[in-house]
Parts: structure tokens; sequence; C-alpha cells
């Protein structure tokens, strides 16, 4: 086959415009994922985006995080990772059972000097070089600022 069998016309869902995609599957496949599969063109995937960005970056911002810095395509990435992250926190902060509630006071101290340490992460590269942090890395992390707090 040559390169023209493996073009397609599609039609953006957004703006209807008609562009050009390349697909590398079989010609029945792609004429198939050509007819079933939604697509967006570049300007109305980037325009999605930013709506995106913006709407978690106002979220985040309601809730005491600073905007981010970095390139655009980073502050989309970073936002999305800020989001996954804060819902790990928040995921484990109403799982936890507490004995007391000097125990509660101290985890939800802990949870405060945990979030005030994100909340000065600026930086969009810091939130993608901390994409893989697991809720056990956050509990240990936890854990050592109770540890801190309950000797002072």
């Amino acid at each position: 086959m040559t390169e023209d069998n493996f073009t397609y016309e599609v039609r953006c869902e957004t703006c209807r415009s008609r562009f050009k995609v390349q697909l590398f599957e079989s010609h029945e496949r792609n004429l198939f994922l050509v007819d079933k599969k939604d697509w967006y063109c570049d300007k109305c995937k980037t325009a999605y985006a930013r709506r995106q960005t913006a709407q978690l970056s106002q979220a985040h911002q309601e809730i005491g995080f600073p905007e981010l810095t970095g390139s655009a395509k980073m502050l989309t990435w970073a936002e999305k990772v800020r989001a996954e992250l804060i819902n790990k926190v928040n995921y484990l902060k109403q799982n936890i059972t507490h004995a007391d509630a000097a125990a509660e006071k101290l985890s939800n101290d802990a949870f405060d000097s945990f979030f005030m340490e994100w909340q000065a992460q600026t930086s969009a590269k810091w939130w993608i070089d901390n994409r893989r942090m697991t809720v056990r890395d956050i509990s240990k992390r936890i854990a050592e600022i109770s540890a801190s707090l309950k000797k002072s």
C-alpha cells in the first residue's frame, strides 16, 4: 500500500472543518476508525486544553494553590497532575480513622502543613516531576510531619 492509502480526510466534531489524518492499521480498520471516532482539529484540541487548564487552575486557586508557571503544554499537564495528587491526599485524609480528638487534631495539622508545602510549589515542572507520587508516599510524608509536630 502506498502512503496515500493511509491518509484519510475527517471532519472536526466541534468546528466541522475538514483535515487529513494518517492511520496505520489495515484499510478496513482505518475506515472503521474514520467513521466511528470523534475527530478534533488541532485548533479545537488546543482550545479545549486551554479551557480545561483554566478551569483546573481556577479550582486550585479557590482552595489556596497559586497559579503555576511554565509553558502552555507544561501547564496543561501539570494542572492535571496537581488535580490527581490533590485527590489522592483528600482520599487519604477521608479514609483515616483516629483514636481520639487529639489524634484527629494532630492529623489535620499535619495535612494542613503538607498542603502548605505543596502550595509553595509554583513550577509546572515540579508537579510533572512528582506525578508518580503514590498515596503511600503521601502517607509517609504526613507521618513525618505528624512526628515533627508531636515533638514540638
